[in-house]
């Protein structure tokens, strides 16, 4: 059951990896997809891309959630190994916490682009500028850093093993911290 497992949610992560892929293609290649609409949607597509490397960890939204559950769990019950230590579990809570901040403000900030395009298409070349929408994305990206970052440091507190190499269950890491 655990290899059926392993095989359908690796083909899960390699289809939204090459989704991912050919939106960030299609909108790069494209001249005339180069709006500010196509623009949060490619660096949506980058964020989601990035968070669903194995490497890294994921949000709850999109696929992001993919890589940090799935990938991790397909690896885990490969070998066989059901625990995580503190730091492991401090890093995917701060990536997930992150990934799902800076998703919902890339998406508030696609429909408040699409607010503009329809209320105020005359407007629109002056408000929605190249240089605001680099600005709107540098900006959601660092607030993403500061709230995760202030998250994880306030349920730091709710950590209760003495050392950051100890293990934990890993629904510790996900249970845990939320009571």
């Amino acid at each position: 059951m655990s290899f059926l497992y392993l095989i359908v949610f690796n083909l899960t992560f390699l289809g939204t990896l090459l989704d991912n892929l050919l939106i960030i293609t299609v909108t790069t290649a494209d001249q005339n997809l180069h709006t500010p609409m196509y623009f949060f949607l490619r660096n949506l597509s980058i964020l989601d891309r990035n968070c669903i490397c194995p490497c890294t960890s994921s949000s709850i939204l999109d696929l992001c959630f993919i890589s940090i559950t799935v990938l991790n769990d397909c690896v885990n019950s490969i070998t066989g190994n059901r625990a995580i230590s503190v730091a492991g579990c401090a890093t995917q809570l701060f990536l997930v916490i992150y990934c799902i901040c800076v998703e919902l403000l890339f998406l508030s900030i696609m429909a408040w682009d699409c607010y503009v395009a329809i209320f105020q298409p005359f407007q629109y070349p002056i408000i929605m500028n190249p240089q605001f929408c680099v600005c709107m994305t540098l900006a959601s990206l660092l607030s993403g850093l500061a709230y995760a970052g202030v998250q994880v440091c306030t349920l730091g507190t709710h950590f209760s093993c003495s050392s950051a190499s100890q293990a934990w269950s890993i629904g510790s890491c996900v249970m845990s911290p939320l009571y």
